[in-house]
């Protein structure tokens, strides 16, 4: 049995594939469309991605870069630390060698009480006293100012005729005023220097020299030279040290412009200024933190 198709048939079914075919290529087109979409998308995607890496990447740098500088701080204060213990056990050592006298400790008490350097502030002043040693009570008269002063030296000695130098920081109002001291302290506000002040701005070290009655003074912003503490003929309190490559340049004083960074505070330059003592000339040097 078999049939036959009229040409009416044969139309139709014609009519039904070509409709069926353009539904295929109309859902084909649709698949390549979003295909294309999602490629773009994957694309944007994977650009996205990968800037957010390298983003990421350089802020580990920093971060790294930070934390370097925070464990090279950490091994400076441990390594001050043990010098500040081994000094300690030091002079325990050498205090119980000493053999005491009424007289020897009377004739000490009395040095101590008229010549001993202090450290004072100006406008909220901090300070602590540190022991200057023997020097010549004798030739400790009204201080006479012999040389040269800045308009921030004159406002300081105004309220300190006494001072030597003074210490000052960007981040920070405070002036440290370090002076011969023959009284007690009255008048202005003082406190101690906390440890970051200590050891990056305004501390000092004192110990005594070879030389009766002059002291080594290390100066933490200038850790890079000596300077000699004394008295002169008038009783003047000097701190010699050598400035741009002079050498006993009368220190006047010191700016030391820092930067914190996640709380640790970093010395950026060190200006200096001094005098020369026998010229009177101004002698400056801008010490930088390589």
């Amino acid at each position: 049995m078999s049939w036959l198709w009229g040409n009416e048939t044969t139309e139709q079914a014609q009519f039904v594939v070509s409709a069926l075919q353009s539904e295929l290529d109309e859902r084909e087109n649709k698949i390549k469309a979003l295909e294309a979409a999602l490629r773009r998308e994957q694309h944007d995607m994977t650009s996205l991605l990968e800037d957010e890496v390298k983003d990421l990447e350089a802020r580990r740098k920093r971060i790294e870069r930070e934390l370097a500088g925070v464990d090279m701080l950490i091994k400076q204060k441990q390594a001050l630390i043990a010098k500040n213990k081994s000094e300690k056990r030091k002079k325990q050592n050498n205090k119980s060698k000493t053999v005491a006298s009424p007289k020897a400790d009377a004739v000490r008490d009395k040095v101590s009480a008229h010549n001993h350097l202090k450290q004072n502030g100006h406008d909220t002043i901090q300070s602590r006293k540190v022991k200057t040693g023997n020097f010549d009570t004798n030739a400790m008269k009204e201080t006479k100012y012999l040389f040269p002063m800045d308009e921030s030296l004159k406002m300081v000695a105004k309220e300190e005729p006494n001072v030597a130098f003074i210490i000052q920081r960007s981040n920070n109002s405070n002036t440290v005023v370090y002076a011969g001291h023959k009284a007690s302290d009255n008048g202005h506000p003082r406190e101690e220097l906390n440890m970051l002040e200590r050891n990056t701005a305004y501390g000092v070290a004192f110990k005594p020299s070879d030389v009766p009655g002059e002291y080594m003074a290390t100066i933490a912003s200038l850790r890079d030279r000596n300077c000699v503490i004394r008295l002169d003929q008038h009783g003047n309190v000097l701190a010699l040290t050598t400035i741009n490559g002079k050498t006993n340049i009368l220190l006047r004083r010191v700016f030391v412009q820092m930067t914190t960074s996640w709380g640790i505070p970093t010395v950026d330059y060190v200006e200096i200024f001094g005098v020369d003592p026998k010229t009177f000339e101004p002698v400056y040097e801008k010490k930088t933190n390589k």
